[in-house]
């Protein structure tokens, strides 16, 4: 894993109980949040992820993929004009 990918781990994982800092993660990554929740997604699942105990990489799989649902369904409503 390169410095930047444990980067993205690190952040995710300080920010994760907080909320997610996701009003950083542009400036801090250059990414989007939902770009952002998605490459740390695919982190988790790659095998090399071996200083993350399985039930920290399962907490942090259940965070991203809730905040990518949240996203979604911000984006659906802001489409509809809710």
């Amino acid at each position: 894993m390169d410095s930047y990918d444990k980067a993205l781990l690190d952040y995710t994982t300080r920010w994760c109980n907080f909320g997610g800092g996701d009003e950083d993660i542009f400036t801090e990554f250059g990414l989007t949040p939902e770009v952002f929740y998605r490459r740390v997604l695919a982190l988790l699942e790659q095998r090399f992820v071996t200083e993350l105990e399985f039930p920290a990489r399962q907490y942090l799989r259940a965070y991203c993929t809730e905040k990518l649902t949240a996203s979604a369904h911000q984006r659906r409503a802001h489409a509809v004009g809710l």
